[in-house]
């Protein structure tokens, strides 16, 4: 809890309580001593401050200090990311050559909100596209193409109450960063207070780029005209690893702080490792299984980039740890010594693992 200073006639009142509770002035015989009841006195109100003064020396220390101290010292240097809303397109139909204005509402079945950001004609087909955004920040407005929409504002004449998300979907919302995640970032510029454009200072620029952004590789000679190329992924190995919506503002920071250079920032396709594992008779247990997943995805979270090769051994190595599970057989395409590849255009995560 935050240090706050109490005025000096709370701290009275609270001292005076103290005393009457210790002292007992109205009992016939005093329960203590003075001295007694001023030691017990003094003591609290001396830990009570020395617990401030504690709470105070975290905060002069970035691994140490809470989120909202950490970003009023820091954010002059590293700006905090927050909430971004998520944006996409709506299909409407209705009768050619009627208006949709700007400011319609649509509702999805999950109950969140979109609104249209632009007015747009119905062409001749009878449908029409608009831009819209969610009304709200964060994930949990994203919607996928195909998903049902429906107006919950004034609906325009001619124009059909049901709408559909269109191709793309409504995507890009993301949540404000977490405490941990600032962190990383924090001590990242510690670490490298001097970015003029060498090896990992784009890779670091596009994490600052936007929240969306959770892990970035860099690499070189990339295409024909030999561009420098910045893979970005969202999400983890243990959470859930997506592809970045929003690369359009990746490019743009990146733009603003780099030296002049032919970049390009891509998101990887996502690849699937499916191993298949075979625990020894005693300890193929749903406990151990369940223990296996998890040390196989701390793995990939630890290794896993674009372009990576991994071996079945590797993953062997990543299972057992001699008490718990001793042994193990795992093969990647059929074989104990298969290796799964991806090129830098795509990056591996944990898929459907086969127990035999």
């Amino acid at each position: 809890m935050a240090f706050v200073r109490e005025s000096l006639h709370v701290i009275k009142e609270r001292t005076f309580a103290n005393y009457m509770s210790l002292f007992k002035p109205l009992d016939r015989t005093s329960r203590h001593s003075l001295l007694s009841v001023f030691a017990n006195v003094d003591a609290g109100l001396s830990h009570l401050l020395q617990g401030d003064l504690g709470f105070l020396s975290k905060q002069l220390f970035p691994d140490t200090a809470e989120g909202e101290y950490l970003r009023a010292h820091w954010s002059s240097r590293v700006p905090p990311l927050y909430a971004v809303a998520a944006i996409g397109k709506v299909e409407v139909s209705g009768i050619p050559g009627t208006a949709v204005p700007a400011g319609v509402v649509f509702k999805s079945s999950s109950g969140k909100r979109y609104f249209t950001e632009n007015s747009c004609v119905i062409s001749g087909n009878g449908k029409a596209v608009v831009n819209v955004r969610a009304e709200n920040v964060g994930a949990d407005s994203n919607l996928e193409a195909g998903s049902q929409l429906v107006i919950v504002s004034a609906i325009p004449s001619g124009v059909g109450k049901n709408a559909v998300a269109a191709e793309g979907g409504i995507l890009g919302g993301v949540d404000a960063e977490s405490d941990e995640e600032y962190l990383a970032r924090v001590l990242v510029t510690l670490r490298t207070p001097i970015r003029y454009g060498k090896i990992g200072d784009y890779a670091a620029w596009a994490l600052d780029a936007t929240p969306e952004v959770n892990n970035a590789w860099e690499f070189v000679n990339f295409g024909i005209f030999g561009a420098l190329l910045i893979q970005v992924i969202n999400g983890n190995q243990i959470n859930g690893v997506h592809q970045v919506q929003n690369l359009a503002a990746v490019r743009e920071h990146i733009s603003k702080v780099s030296p002049p250079v032919i970049f390009d920032v891509r998101t990887p396709n996502i690849v699937a490792v499916n191993p298949v594992i075979k625990l020894s008779a005693l300890e193929d247990t749903q406990k151990n299984r369940g223990l296996a997943e998890k040390r196989l995805k701390d793995y990939l979270q630890q290794t896993a980039k674009p372009g990576i090769k991994m071996t079945a051994g590797s993953f062997r190595s990543a299972i057992i740890d001699g008490i718990v599970i001793s042994d193990a057989v795992v093969k990647l395409d059929g074989e104990t010594t298969g290796i799964f590849s991806t090129t830098i255009l795509e990056y591996p995560i944990l898929g459907a693992i086969t127990w035999v």
